[in-house]
């Protein structure tokens, strides 16, 4: 029967430190440890300990307490001050247990073992420290990869409004600067999912368009409208943080420990976007995504909870068309099929129905009239959304025509050698 592969390799490249004055202790705890994945090391005294670590990254020190020149509780204390990340465990005795326990409470020991010690708790004792490093080293990671990415929104951001600044004018100037700054902060979070090499854009595309479809069948308010298409083109904006396995294996394939990490993206999604409080309802519809429908309802009311809804359906809808659920691409049908598997339960039946009685909607074919970049006017209003040629957010719906954004459109058209037929939704009013 094979292991699972989590207990075998979970501690692959971490190092144990084990410290005792006695060799034959030594001996005893490297024969215990043999056949285990991590590192052993040992030290047969608290200086050569000491030594070691200034040359070795030790994630767990196991130490004797009775030590000549220095005691157990003593180094444990020095590294604890000159190692502040590595585990400590002491072995003590009955004999010992006074100054163990006030070792322990001046909080420079993690765990003691008694000796003589049972093999299988010392063995957990040690791989609990393991653990607790590892995950603590894993979510350092990915704290770093959120505090960067983080960093690149808040440089763009600064950079956008020092551009936006210098052509503002007074209070109405301002307004609109600040709903210019929100629409390119969104095109910048969908074209870091664009241009990943292992998200699909035009797999976020699908789910937004879908998605916003679904909601003006069932007259959602326009400003919610708005939040459930950008929380379709950034509905997996969480697998940034995760390894690019869960992104390209189907989600059938994926082991249940692989699938709960899968399922937990939601997690991420809140720490990318928190920053952005205009966005807490998108914000709040991808943290909840991957919930049973009743689970959310508890979480979610009115119309935000219709929104996650109508979000869960778009999104499995093109997950089973492009294989992302099963290994096998599915036609409207068989998507159809396997939706109804889960009605109630992950889909809300009246929206399914609304998709099964309107197959039109997952149709991507535009017969509005538009324009071209040299027929449009300052204060013109985008209504569909213009992408490049690899299915990056150019201009995103809703914004508003100006001459700088013209003229950029047309070298934009020319450098590319690409058209753009551009749909206009209203003109707004120029000011006085």
């Amino acid at each position: 029967m094979s292991k699972n592969p989590i207990e075998d390799n979970a501690f692959d490249g971490m190092t144990v430190l084990c410290v005792d004055d006695e060799r034959i202790i030594l001996r005893t705890l490297t024969r215990l440890f043999h056949r285990k994945k991590y590192k052993i090391i040992t030290a047969d005294s608290a200086k050569n300990a000491l030594d070691v670590m200034k040359e070795e990254n030790v994630d767990v020190i196991l130490s004797d307490m009775r030590m000549p020149e220095m005691d157990g509780a003593r180094l444990l204390e020095e590294v604890a001050n000159l190692h502040p990340t590595t585990y400590r465990i002491v072995l003590s005795g009955y004999a010992d247990f006074d100054s163990t326990v006030a070792a322990i409470n001046l909080g420079k020991i993690h765990r003691f073992v008694n000796k003589p010690w049972d093999n299988d708790a010392l063995i957990n004792a040690v791989e609990e420290g393991l653990n607790l490093i590892r995950l603590q080293k894993e979510n350092q990671i990915l704290k770093n990869k959120i505090e960067h990415q983080n960093t690149l929104l808040k440089n763009v951001n600064n950079e956008l409004e020092d551009k936006v600044n210098l052509r503002t004018k007074q209070i109405r100037a301002s307004l609109l600067r600040n709903d210019r700054n929100n629409k390119d902060c969104e095109k910048m979070l969908f074209n870091f999912i664009g241009i990943n090499p292992n998200l699909s854009g035009v797999f976020a595309k699908n789910v937004a368009q879908l998605a916003s479809r679904l909601a003006e069948e069932l007259n959602v308010e326009k400003e919610l409208l708005h939040d459930i298409r950008l929380a379709g083109f950034l509905i997996e904006v969480g697998l940034l943080g995760l390894d690019p396995i869960y992104s390209n294996t189907p989600f059938r394939v994926l082991t249940n420990a692989q699938k709960a990490i899968f399922l937990n993206q939601g997690e991420y999604a809140q720490q990318i976007l928190s920053p952005a409080q205009r966005l807490n309802t998108v914000n709040s519809i991808l943290a909840h995504q991957y919930r049973p429908i009743k689970a959310i309802a508890e979480l979610m009311t009115g119309q935000e909870l219709l929104a996650c809804k109508i979000i869960i359906i778009a999104r499995d809808y093109w997950r089973f068309s492009y294989g992302k659920i099963n290994k096998k691409k599915m036609n409207f049908e068989d998507v159809i099929i396997e939706l109804n598997k889960s009605r109630e339960v992950k889909y809300d039946g009246n929206i399914l129905d609304l998709l099964i009685e309107k197959p039109e909607l997952i149709n991507d074919h535009n017969t509005e009239e538009g324009l071209t970049s040299l027929q449009i006017l300052p204060n013109m209003v985008l209504k569909h959304s213009l992408y490049s040629s690899k299915n990056l957010l150019i201009l995103a719906e809703g914004h508003v025509f100006t001459d700088s954004s013209i003229r950029k459109l047309i070298e934009y058209e020319s450098n590319k050698k690409q058209t753009f037929v551009i749909v206009i939704d209203e003109i707004k009013p120029t000011d006085n």
